[in-house]
């Protein structure tokens, strides 16, 4: 019981300040906000979270959880060019609708001072053994693996850093160009016309 209030206080304090760093912005963001927002007292977010910053890396790894989540499913479809597709419309729907947290993860990488791990161990993981899967099977090109999940998640973290962080885009400008591009440089050419 008392470690579920606990993850249930810092649940509400990853909340309350995800509202704080939105209306504030995450360096003009105090502590003492996201205390007040989450109705604890300051010294209970330290108990938590020792700064800022591990309030930030915490959100955006709630958002790579979400990213591998939602991918997951659609990159299981027997259809190899049709989960593609699924996939990467479904982490531009998800970064649509969590914006600030892709902000937040652009600031993270900003904040970093070593160079970028990968973005998502998880939903690199996954695009990675779907990669395979398809080579298995004959259907996609003789790529590395890993590097192909990369340079696919890579790609669509850009194009969601462009649309919604660095400007103000509608992601459906790029989705369609962005899905027929990966499917030609992916997969073999027999399954081109489906």
């Amino acid at each position: 019981m008392a470690r579920q209030a606990a993850e249930d206080r810092r649940d509400d304090i990853l909340r309350a300040a995800r509202d704080v760093f939105k209306e504030h912005g995450f360096e003009a963001a105090r502590m003492s906000d996201i205390a007040e927002r989450s109705g604890v007292a300051k010294g209970t977010v330290y108990l938590y979270f020792p700064s800022k910053q591990a309030i930030l890396d915490s959100l955006c790894n709630i958002y790579r959880s979400m990213m591998a989540h939602t991918i997951t499913p659609r990159l299981a479809n027997p259809d190899s060019r049709g989960a593609l597709k699924d996939a990467v419309h479904a982490a531009l729907e998800l970064a649509k609708r969590e914006r600030d947290l892709v902000k937040l993860l652009d600031l993270q990488t900003g904040l970093s001072k070593k160079a970028e791990a990968p973005a998502n161990p998880a939903a690199l993981k996954v695009m990675r053994k779907y990669f395979r899967d398809c080579q298995q099977r004959g259907e996609m090109r003789d790529y590395d693996a890993q590097v192909a999940a990369e340079l696919v998640g890579g790609f669509v973290q850009w194009i969601t850093r462009l649309c919604l962080v660095w400007s103000d885009i509608d992601l459906s400008r790029y989705e369609d160009t962005a899905i027929k591009m990966l499917g030609f440089a992916l997969f073999n050419s027999q399954d081109e016309e489906r």
